[in-house]
């Protein structure tokens, strides 16, 4: 009877772009029929764009199952319209993500295991949470502090398919280094992908990555930037995934040009700089927070995903639960 109760909702938010508010009553009359969230009622945000700002895969390479087993899937609830983003998996139970990509967030549905979204794939599993915590400075005004994590309602079995990144240390700046950067982004064609994908970015100085006029003003310590290389970059659709160079994560993306084009460098929060704060928060810190704190969007426009990635998100749920 839950999961088809899950279906129902994810049908009723498809609805609701076609039919209006009246559904809106009814979807959340199941929701709280599916798992009941342990905190306050959120909303979260997804594919978000700033003033010139944002982020997603463009071109690269498809990566193989389970290459990467610590990326996850983010499905992101904000009331009736639902996002996408990545996250890393850094304990059996904790996600950590782009704060932008949750600070809104009703509840999340996490896929761990994941490699192609529109297929049943026996080593995913999908896990609801609300419990987030976001840091306490995130100024998405300025884009600073761009960090947040996820704690799932159980932990999970590390295995070939699904285990978690090491988070880099230290003080190393990995300017000229290769990098590699994941999600389901859009291909260089400008279509979504389906399938993981990867793509190899080039470290660039902050001085560099200031330089440009989109960015200046924006870029300090706690960024790391890459270069878009050509027809490579990233975009829309894809915050809160791993940048990672040798296996230790470095970087979670964070914001990029706006449009998409490929060339311009991509944004990343740098994870050496948060590394004392995610373990604190790790060891029970900090309190969950409820992101419905945050008032307006300080530039940012909230992209929701169209009716067609509604049909295919409940097509992915659907096959799990039922």
């Amino acid at each position: 009877m839950r999961s088809l109760n899950l279906f129902l909702v994810l049908l009723s938010c498809l609805f609701l772009e076609i039919i209006g508010q009246d559904v809106l009553t009814e979807a959340t009359t199941l929701s709280n029929e599916i798992e009941d969230p342990d905190t306050p009622s959120f909303t979260f945000l997804k594919d978000r764009k700033s003033s010139g700002l944002s982020k997603r895969i463009i071109g690269g390479n498809v990566a193989t199952a389970n290459q990467f087993p610590y990326q996850v899937a983010l499905f992101v609830y904000e009331g009736n319209t639902v996002y996408f983003c990545g996250g890393s998996l850094i304990t059996d139970s904790w996600v950590l993500t782009a704060a932008h990509c949750i600070d809104s967030a009703s509840y999340v549905i996490a896929a761990l295991g994941s490699h192609d979204l529109s297929s049943t794939e026996s080593s995913r599993i999908v896990l609801n949470s609300s419990k987030f915590i976001i840091h306490e400075d995130w100024d998405e005004s300025l884009l600073q502090n761009d960090v947040a994590l996820i704690q799932l309602p159980e932990s999970v079995t590390i295995n070939q398919q699904i285990s978690t990144i090491k988070l880099a240390e230290g003080t190393n700046t990995y300017d000229s280094l290769m990098s590699i950067c994941l999600g389901w982004g859009i291909t260089i064609y400008g279509s979504t992908s389906n399938v993981l994908r990867y793509v190899d970015l080039e470290v660039i100085t902050n001085e560099k990555c200031s330089a440009y006029r989109d960015y200046s003003g924006y870029i300090v310590d706690t960024h790391i930037c890459t270069s878009g290389n050509g027809t490579l970059g990233s975009c829309n659709g894809d915050s809160g995934g791993p940048l990672v160079i040798n296996g230790e994560q470095i970087g979670i993306v964070s914001f990029g040009a706006a449009d998409c084009q490929a060339g311009l460098p991509s944004v990343f929060t740098r994870v050496t700089e948060y590394n004392s704060w995610i373990q604190d928060a790790l060891n029970g810190t900090y309190i969950y927070t409820d992101p419905s704190s945050y008032q307006g969007n300080n530039g940012y426009s909230i992209q929701p995903i169209s009716v067609l990635n509604y049909l295919l998100i409940i097509l992915f749920i659907y096959r799990q639960y039922i």
